[in-house]
């Protein structure tokens, strides 16, 4: 064969390889005279179709943020556990509180406890105190023990029991 037909063929052949398929055109749209004499005589035209839907369609109604953390969610759930206990003991942390009294003799007993500014509040069996929402479970001599849920960071709540103890009583000054 002859080199300039084979160097012809190759420049015609050489690009159709390995080109992507040409996009699909739209349909042209229907001339508009065609139209309105199809209308007049009130069919419609076999070429024209509503437009289409597209395959899919993404709603983000009712699904989370991806680019917040859900930590963030844990934490706002867990205030809104802890801010249940609406009493004035619910703003400090249970460890913060000093237990100062303990009366034991009654049928409830009643204990005293003393916050960081130096305030005391009297509290039962029951009664609500700390940031995590703690409840009074029991008043005994000397001892108040609180229960509390936490929340943990896997978003399960753990229950935790905290007792409150009187100091000790100081000895005899020895120094006199």
């Amino acid at each position: 064969m002859n080199p300039r037909a084979l160097l012809l063929v190759a420049v015609l052949v050489l690009p159709a390889c390995g080109t992507k398929a040409p996009p699909r055109a739209a349909k042209p749209a229907p001339a508009p005279a065609a139209a309105a004499a199809t209308t007049t005589a009130g069919a419609q035209p076999a070429d024209t179709k509503p437009p289409e839907d597209p395959d899919w369609v993404y709603s983000s109604v009712g699904k989370r943020d991806p680019f917040r953390s859900f930590l963030a969610e844990l934490s706002t759930q867990a205030n809104a556990l802890a801010t249940r206990c609406s009493t004035p003991l619910g703003r400090f942390e249970v460890e913060q509180l000093k237990l100062v009294a303990v009366v034991t003799g009654l049928e409830d007993p009643v204990a005293m406890v003393e916050a960081p500014g130096g305030i005391g509040y009297s509290v039962r069996r029951g009664s609500c105190l700390g940031k995590n929402g703690g409840i009074v479970a029991a008043v005994r001599s000397g001892e108040v023990v609180i229960s509390e849920w936490a929340m943990r960071a896997d978003g399960t709540r753990d229950s935790t029991q905290t007792v409150l103890r009187l100091p000790k009583e100081a000895g005899p000054n020895l120094e006199e």
